[in-house]
């Protein structure tokens, strides 16, 4: 039987195009009566994580993000859960932006436990390989929050029911239909997914990466869309204005581990960020042995959590 036709994958510059056209389609503001900026909007900032993370991928995973990132019904389903979190909860971002970002870095911070001989879950069991964990990490980190749209409480089981369909559409689009693998992934994925809070307990290193991936985007201006708005104090400020403190995170080799989380802020509230949100995560991951993570608090020396 001849094999199935995969689909081409977009280039850089057409993947561009395509996403220019979904920016066309959603204007910033409405109109200057309107509180908010328009919910569908497409950021400078957005188009700048596609670039990078085409230009940085290659085969299968490449192929799917050309494909993922101009979705334009998944960009409204995460920009709604990004409307939700921060118009009526408060909160950060957790919409398109922080989908690709916690998707750079989690590739990122896969190939730097690659590079060190540290195999995924998968590639080590001889179930798939290194290529099929990097499709497994990316569809599930770019997924992870769609759930916001529905609930902040239980979001990682809730954006099951939402992007479950998409998880196995996709998988078909850089899988022969019949092959095993699109089993294996689609079930990797919702583990990635459901565990990306640090409440389910994971098992594989795919997952924790996941884990760990969406706990780096903390940097300055992550918080900025809801401290603009004019409201009371309420739960969620701390999230807001730790993350304003920290002015950028760089993810590395480490010194004696694999890989280095390092977060440089020029206030102490940043540290929120660090010892609640990101470190609850990582003592909660599979490859928490295999990370450093410190902070740098203005010219202070680094403050280690975990070395």
């Amino acid at each position: 039987m001849e094999p199935e036709k995969k689909p081409d994958t977009l280039s850089a510059e057409a993947a561009d195009e395509a996403a220019e056209k979904v920016a066309a389609e959603a204007p910033v503001y409405r109109d200057a009566t309107h509180r908010f900026p328009d919910w569908k909007a497409v950021s400078a900032k957005q188009l700048e994580l596609d670039r990078a993370l085409l230009s940085r991928t290659e085969g299968r995973v490449h192929t799917l993000l050309s494909h993922l990132l101009v979705d334009r019904t998944l960009h409204h389903y995460l920009s709604y859960a990004n409307a939700v979190s921060v118009r009526r909860l408060g909160y950060n971002d957790h919409g398109p932006v922080h989908a690709r970002i916690v998707t750079y870095n989690a590739l990122k911070i896969l190939r730097l436990l690659h590079e060190s001989g540290i195999l995924p879950s998968i590639e080590a069991e001889e179930v798939g390989t290194y290529e099929d964990a990097q499709v497994a990490v990316a569809l599930a980190a770019f997924l992870h929050d769609a759930g916001m749209g529905i609930t902040r409480e239980g979001h990682e089981q809730w954006a099951l029911t939402l992007v479950d369909p998409f998880i196995q559409h996709y998988l078909s689009l850089v899988y022969a239909e019949g092959d095993p693998m699109i089993a294996v992934l689609r079930a990797l994925v919702h583990e990635c997914i459901v565990g990306h809070m640090g409440n389910v307990r994971i098992h594989s290193v795919e997952a924790g990466v996941v884990l760990v991936a969406d706990g780096t985007d903390m940097a300055h201006g992550r918080s900025r869309i809801p401290r603009m708005i004019n409201r009371d104090p309420m739960i969620g400020d701390i999230h807001r204005y730790s993350a304003s403190a920290i002015t950028r995170v760089h993810i590395g080799p480490g010194e004696r581990k694999p890989v280095r989380i390092a977060a440089y802020m020029e206030h102490v509230t940043g540290l929120f960020q660090v010892e609640e949100v990101l470190m609850h995560k990582v003592k909660a991951s599979p490859i928490m042995q295999h990370l450093e993570v410190c902070a740098y608090v203005g010219n202070d020396p680094p403050r280690f959590y975990l070395r």
